[in-house]
This record gives structure tokens, sequence and C-alpha cells, in this order.
């Protein structure tokens, strides 16, 4: 038998420990400020324009101006003056038929009011005033106005935790070798 050389090895063995990094992110809110100011109106409203026209209601109340009164007296006149003539007529024809038994007392009695004048004024009614209103639409002026914006941002804060990774040697490898027991018997 030869001898043989016993070789024992041991690999090596690493050995690692690690941790995570950890990273913390934190964003504030931003900022933002919006300021709208009124918008700048102007509001007119012009008064309504307004007529009354009362020139019926005083003609029949005094019978209007001088000229239109007179006018008035004048258109009538004639009809007035043949009433009157065609009265006189009749008187006369009564008295000239005395002889038949008509008295100057029955002819002339009975006429002891006076003779009716022209009316001379316009006749009244409830439509004598006339009332003329003229509106007028308001004027709106309206001036906008921006609104201001204003916005701040913050910038995010990040804190970091670094992880750590540790690699170390758990065995080392190793050779051994046994040699044979030799006999030294010579």
């Amino acid at each position: 038998m030869t001898p043989q050389v016993q070789i024992t090895t041991q690999p090596s063995l690493l050995g690692m420990e690690s941790s995570r990094a950890q990273i913390l992110i934190r964003q504030p809110r931003g900022e933002l400020e919006i300021k709208s100011p009124r918008a700048d109106m102007q509001i007119s409203q012009p008064r309504p324009e307004m007529q009354i026209d009362q020139h019926d209601a005083w003609r029949a109340y005094n019978g209007g101006t001088a000229l239109e009164m007179n006018r008035q007296i004048y258109s009538h006149m004639p009809q007035l003056f043949l009433e009157g003539l065609a009265k006189r007529v009749e008187q006369g024809n009564q008295l000239a038929a005395i002889h038949l038994g008509s008295t100057i007392a029955e002819v002339y009695g009975g006429d002891w009011q006076r003779d009716p004048f022209v009316e001379y004024r316009a006749p009244a009614s409830y439509d004598n005033v006339n009332i003329y209103v003229q509106p007028h639409r308001p004027e709106i002026n309206i001036t906008q106005i921006k609104p201001e914006i204003s916005g701040q941002s913050h910038n995010p804060e990040i804190d970091v935790e670094h992880g750590h990774l540790n690699i170390f040697v758990k065995q080392y490898a190793s050779i051994q070798f046994t040699p044979p027991n030799i006999d030294v018997q010579m």
C-alpha cells in the first residue's frame, strides 16, 4: 500500500448584514392667496320725462284762452241770433192775433227768463287731462377688475437615513494536509 496524503479543505464563508435605506419626503402645502376686488359699477337712472296737457280741462273750466272763448261764442252767434229772431217773430205773430183772444200779458208774461247765452266752455270729461310719460333706461357702466392671485410654493423636505452593508468573513478558507504515518524502520 502506498502512503497517501490526506488533504482537507474548508471553504471560506462570507457573512452579510444589511439594513434598508429610508427616505422621508414631506411637501408642505403651497400657499395661495386670491384677492378679488369688486368690479367698479356705476348705475345712473335718468328721470323720466313727463308732460301733462290740461288744456282741455281749462277749456271745460273757464273756456280756455280768450281767443278760444271768442271763437266758441262767435261760431254760435248766428244760430243764437236765428233762435232769438224766431222767438220774436212768434211773439209778433201772437200779438198780431190779439183779436183771437191773446193778451199782451200772455205773450210776454212767460218771457221773464233771460235768453240762453252761448256755452263758451268745452264739455267736461275725465279724459280732458292727457299725461305723457317718456321713461329712460338705466345707464349701467361696469369696469371689471382682474383678481390678484399670488402663490408661494415650498420645496420638499427630504430626510435620508442611509442603510448599511456589512460584509465579513465568517470562516476563512483553509487547506490541511495530513501526511500519512510512515514507519521508519529500516
